[in-house]
């Protein structure tokens, strides 16, 4: 299958099958709860977004840091909104299932 590399206002909504988002990982999002784990993540066009890496624990903090370059083969992108003390917020969540189909700096999440 040939990929295109896209940036994330080209993703749609939905699977995104045959591209890979690449982004800079800008920090950790603290959760209630241990999966997913969450990143900020900035492209190249500076537009941000949230990466919720799933079927992972806490130790991926430790592999995945501020600064580092991830590359999401087939990202999944789902538009999330949420109140907050009355203010309505919205973003863009990019949604990994498949540790497979990270890299960070260019090398494998799993082996």
């Amino acid at each position: 299958m040939h990929y295109s590399i896209v940036p994330i206002a080209n993703l749609l909504n939905g699977l995104n099958p045959g591209t890979i988002l690449t982004a800079k990982v800008v920090m950790h999002l603290d959760r209630p709860t241990e999966v997913p784990q969450s990143f900020l993540v900035m492209d190249s066009a500076q537009v941000f977004a949230v990466v919720s890496i799933y079927h992972t624990n806490n130790t991926l903090r430790e592999e995945m840091k501020a600064g580092d370059l991830i590359h999401i083969k087939n990202p999944q992108l789902i538009f999330t909104s949420l109140d907050f003390k009355g203010r309505m917020y919205s973003y863009n969540c990019i949604k990994v299932g498949q540790l497979t189909d990270v890299l960070i700096n260019q090398e494998p999440l799993i082996n």
